[in-house]
């Protein structure tokens, strides 16, 4: 019997086996007897006893490659067969799994208070509610929005994510990091109907926005995905995305976004004592773990966990509420941390109350600033209430050191922004500055003339010439004084 070649696995490059207690991926490339296998736990080929001489029956069909990729695709459908029939006639892996929990009508006090915690309020929570049950009913649909949870560890997050995995199926959710959120081989959003990423960085310390490359995988009905050796392949996308992380800007938050819902409860910390039930809520979170099992909880919360998967399965859902997402103030700060460097520079300075002294504390930060800022008011050009350039550069850079952005802006655009702010240029025989709103004005502020300083402007072009008439115009000429010769 002739050996088939190896065949790259077509769309995923996966291998679908059986194992004690559910299934797994391999990442293998197909062989003649992975896909011998893989039929046969199919039922779709007969046990090799029943081959004659032992011959594969794959080995004698002329569509063995035809077969063996078509049969590798994956997808994700709920209440659907465990072997699909796509529309181009080949067959792809349902990785859908059914719930093991069972539903039951009951109270769900513990579970509330988990997410009322991380939703921050009543309002949240309501949102949070109708964005959980939409997903419930709707299991194979994306809600078309993502839920960011901001906080230190032990608010709860990973509560939420395996309360959720509960009733959605555990084999139908994954918890991944940042790092397979990122990268190209995303596999897990065709087999997946909850994505977990755990522990975000900073936007600006992974160089790049992460938000953007979210925005298909949150609203779009198809993802493009890609696999070593394997070109891009399209996928249905059922994903909901939840994310979670301790930093202050994981993702840029554009001000139009109508995507992301951000939940960052800062009133009341890990250490905050309950006060009807006597315990931090940190204690309260592990109380909810059976004792030894760091991954169970509790029959009494498995019960409470039944009660809230019969809650959703029955909530009335408000789809404008789904689509668009939760508007606070946590998700108002985002924004205001996702704007350009200068523009948070030049917002916070314009909300300080001494700016002065605000833009020498700034300059503080940057070890050069000392030899620039000796003390406010700062150095100035000339007797004009102008900073000079070089004290505004360092102050911007020490801004930037103390909100964490490693990457200040370039010089030259700063001080184009400060223009477009309203900020006056200035100069002297010695140097050139700008003269900020808050001083221009000052009725204390000394007179340009008086200070032997001009406001630096671009040159003028020179005025058009004036067109010729067709007459010309006869000088008018005094007429001779006596002493004329």
């Amino acid at each position: 019997m002739a050996k088939l070649p190896l065949v790259k696995v077509v769309p995923l490059e996966r291998y679908l086996t059986r194992r004690p207690g559910g299934r797994a991926f391999n990442s293998d490339l197909l062989t003649q007897k992975a896909a011998e296998d893989y039929l046969m736990l199919r039922e779709l080929l007969s046990s090799r006893a029943t081959w004659p001489r032992g011959a594969s029956p794959l080995a004698a069909s002329p569509n063995v490659p035809k077969l063996c990729v078509g049969v590798m695709g994956l997808e994700c459908r709920p209440n659907a067969p465990e072997l699909l029939v796509r529309e181009d006639d080949m067959y792809a892996v349902n990785t859908w799994e059914a719930p093991t929990l069972t539903p039951a009508p009951g109270e769900w006090p513990d579970v509330r208070r988990v997410l009322l915690w991380l939703a921050e309020d009543e309002a949240g929570l309501d949102w949070l509610l109708n964005w959980i049950a939409f997903k419930v009913q709707n299991p194979g649909s994306k809600p078309g929005t993502a839920v960011l949870l901001q906080g230190p560890p032990g608010t709860g997050k990973n509560v939420l994510y395996r309360i959720l995995a509960h009733v959605l199926g555990p084999s139908n959710c994954v918890q991944i990091g940042e790092a397979d959120l990122a990268k190209p081989y995303n596999h897990h959003f065709a087999t997946k109907l909850l994505v977990f990423a755990n522990e975000l960085l900073d936007n600006h310390k992974r160089g790049g926005a992460l938000g953007d490359g979210l925005k298909a995988t949150i609203t779009d009905g198809e993802v493009f995905l890609e696999s070593k050796g394997v070109g891009r392949t399209p996928a249905v996308n059922r994903v909901a995305l939840i994310a979670a992380t301790n930093r202050s800007k994981p993702i840029e938050l554009e001000e139009s976004d109508r995507r992301w819902t951000v939940f960052h409860n800062k009133t009341k910390p890990a250490e905050y004592q309950h006060p009807d039930l006597g315990m931090t809520h940190r204690d309260f979170l592990e109380a909810l773990h059976a004792q030894g099992a760091d991954d169970a909880f509790t029959p009494e919360f498995m019960r409470q966990v039944a009660a809230f998967a019969y809650e959703m399965g029955t909530y009335v859902v408000d789809m404008k509420r789904v689509r668009r997402p939760h508007t606070n103030a946590s998700r108002d700060e985002l924004q205001q941390l996702s704007e350009p460097v200068t523009e948070q520079f030049l917002r916070e300075l314009s909300e300080s109350a001494d700016p002065d002294r605000q833009l020498y504390d700034w300059a503080s930060y940057e070890p050069r600033g000392n030899a620039i800022w000796h003390s406010p008011p700062g150095p100035r050009v000339g007797k004009t209430q102008a900073f000079v350039n070089d004290a505004l550069f360092i102050a911007v850079v020490g801004f930037c050191k103390s909100i964490g952005q490693r990457h200040p802006p370039q010089k030259r655009t700063f001080l184009v922004a400060l223009k477009s702010a309203g900020w006056v240029e200035q100069r002297d025989s010695k140097s050139r500055g700008w003269l900020p709103p808050w001083h221009a004005t000052r009725s204390d502020a000394p007179a340009t003339d008086a200070a032997n300083v001009v406001p630096f402007s671009p040159l003028r072009t020179p005025p058009a010439p004036c067109p010729v008439s067709a007459h010309p115009v006869t000088p008018h000429l005094s007429p001779p004084t006596e002493n004329t010769p």
